[in-house]
């Protein structure tokens, strides 16, 4: 592997990647689309997952459009980062000369991103947004002590700019915070209206990250989620209008969720949504087949590409097989840097919100026996079938969703992607890209059905009072649901997985109710699987486990169960201990189900058979 190759990962500036001359996957091809072709669009709407490049290359973007304010025709910082670099960038060829002379350097940029647009309340959302204002109006300062603009105009830039940064902290006065939405919805085109009066140049608008604010307000402690969407919408209303002002030349805005226009982008038809299979931008975010195979031939890892192709392709973007960009230049950097050339869950780790989790914790459905045979099968390389949804609101998976709702969230983050072959319609089949993404679902299997989550406790706990009742019928569709969500069928090879499962599920719960839990102890003339005992309320239950490979022996290993209870009289010390109840029950299972057979309260059974 060759150590001379620089990685700036987690660097999203164009500019610093390269004056710093780091490695570069060129994107620049797609400026003539973007500003010159014959399907040019007035605002385009881009819909990509979180870590696939979007930000970088709306940097890129801004920063060969971005006028010289000081001295506008100046384009020799242009120049230098995309002509005389030596990289034979796509855009330094002859085929751009016309763009270069036409589109480079010649355009006022206000560029934003909302990604830091967060917090557990409404007011410090707000603040956040405050200050990404001040950093923007910082950049323009010298506009109030330009000739061209109007005293009041400088009057409103300077009112914005003050309260920006001297009162972002004091939203709890209402007075503020109603004067701080006002600023949120307005500053924008204050700006590019002092722009376009200062250049006599049409403004190019780039937001990134435009659905954070919307995310972190339905996961928020207290959730904000209508408030904070009639922030963006006016921020929508006064920048990409239906009838644009005269100042507007074009709007770059990316995201992971398509939410409808009429929720969001209001009066903005003039907009149009780049999704995932959408050309001709299906190469322009992640990396391709032939990106990633000249970026491990300069690494010299070429070696191992099918390694790299297992564990961070997978994605299908239209026609193409995209790579995952973070997790590729992280394994490159870790590769020649730390010579450490073993794949690892870099993508996975950078999650802010855990949707699996969530939905799991929420969703009534996502216990449905349909449902989690879905996800198994995701989790065995299979293909499923989903109905895509398009939201009209960011689905909020604390109140629960539809499991179709819940996948086409995954579907736009980046956790499943379209199958090969899948007709691209309101009906699709989806599957788990790759290993990274397969590791990802694990770990938090491992996660969700464990004492930690409140569903699976719950359960748990139910399943005690079910069998220390003698409620089998329930109790036998209660441990078949939990199978299917707990057990995959690579684990149900040997009778130790039901039994550690069992334990798994009754040790903690019977803890919680103050009941004594055995598992292998001697009874009678031999040793019980498991014994849930209740000295208290002189209650017993004894359970004995058989497998099977076949669903239709699963009666009968249930019934060789409860024969084993008699024969080796596992309940023989309870009765003399003078118990009021005494449960025999035979479990048996094969693959996710089970069969349970009880032989009643043997208190009563042994005094009947002494009469």
């Amino acid at each position: 592997m060759k150590k001379d190759v620089l990685f700036m990962t987690g660097n999203e500036d164009f500019s610093t990647i390269i004056e710093k001359n780091a490695y570069y996957v060129d994107k620049t091809s797609y400026l003539k689309e973007l500003f010159m072709s014959s399907s040019e669009v007035m605002n385009a709407l881009f819909i990509r997952p979180r870590r696939f490049g979007k930000t970088l290359n709306l940097n890129m973007i801004k920063t060969f459009c971005e006028l010289n304010y000081q001295n506008p025709g100046d384009k020799s910082y242009q120049q230098k980062l995309f002509i005389d670099n030596g990289r034979n960038l796509a855009v330094a060829t002859g085929d751009y000369k016309e763009l270069r002379e036409k589109v480079m350097g010649e355009y006022p940029v206000i560029s934003i991103s909302f990604r830091g647009v967060e917090g557990n309340t409404f007011q410090t959302a707000v603040s956040g947004l405050l200050g990404i204002i001040a950093e923007l109006y910082d950049r323009f300062l010298f506009l109030r002590e330009s000739v061209k603009q109007s005293d009041e105009r400088i009057k409103q830039f300077n009112a914005i700019y003050s309260f920006c940064t001297a009162k972002y902290n004091k939203l709890s006065d209402p007075d503020n915070l109603n004067e701080a939405i006002v600023i949120c919805g307005s500053f924008l085109a204050t700006l590019a209206e002092m722009l376009y009066r200062e250049y006599g140049r049409k403004i190019l608008v780039i937001i990134d990250e435009y659905d954070v604010p919307l995310q972190k307000a339905v996961i928020a402690k207290e959730p904000y989620y209508d408030d904070m969407l009639e922030i963006i919408r006016k921020i929508s209303v006064t920048t990409f209008k239906q009838n644009p002002d005269p100042w507007l030349y074009k709007g770059i805005v990316s995201g992971c969720l398509r939410i409808a226009h009429q929720s969001v982008f209001t009066d903005a038809n003039n907009f149009t949504t780049f999704g995932m299979n959408d050309e001709p931008y299906t190469g322009f975010f992640g990396f391709t087949n032939d990106e990633t195979h000249k970026l491990l031939n300069d690494c010299g890892l070429s070696d191992k590409e099918s390694e790299v192709k297992e564990w961070y392709d997978g994605y299908r973007f239209g026609n193409k097989h995209i790579f995952c960009p973070w997790s590729l230049i992280s394994y490159c950097y870790a590769a020649t840097q730390k010579d450490n050339t073993v794949p690892q869950p870099f993508w996975v780790n950078t999650s802010g919100n855990d949707l699996i989790t969530m939905f799991t914790d929420n969703s009534m459905e996502s216990h449905n026996a349909e449902n989690i045979d879905k996800l198994q099968k995701l989790m065995e390389g299979e293909n499923v079938n989903i109905s895509l949804m398009e939201f009209t609101t960011y689905p909020d998976l604390r109140v629960g969703v539809s499991f179709d709702i819940f996948m086409t969230m995954m579907l736009h983050t980046g956790y499943v992607t379209f199958a090969e072959g899948a007709m691209l319609t309101d009906k699709v089949t989806v599957r788990i890209p790759n290993q990274e993404v397969l590791y990802c679902f694990n770990k938090k299997r491992e996660l969700l059905f464990g004492e930690n989550n409140p569903y699976w406790y719950n359960q748990a706990l139910k399943l005690v009072d079910l069998l220390m009742a003698n409620n089998t019928d329930e109790a036998q569709m209660l441990i078949s649901t939990m199978l299917k969500e707990f057990l995959s069928i690579r684990n149900t090879g040997h009778e130790l997985y039901y039994h550690g499962f069992m334990t798994g599920i009754l040790g903690l719960a019977t803890a919680t109710k103050n009941f004594t839990y055995h598992e292998e102890i001697e009874s009678g003339t031999g040793f019980s699987d498991i014994i849930i005992d209740s000295f208290d309320n002189k209650t017993a239950c004894i359970l004995e486990l058989k497998k099977t490979e076949n669903l239709e022996d699963c009666y009968d290993v249930a019934d060789a169960a409860t024969k084993q209870i008699i024969k080796k009289g596992y309940a023989s010390k309870f009765i003399s201990r003078r118990y009021k109840k005494v449960y025999g029950i035979g479990i048996g299972f094969a693959k996710k189900s089970c069969e349970i057979i009880s032989l009643g309260n043997l208190v009563e059974v042994s005094a009947n058979s002494k009469v």
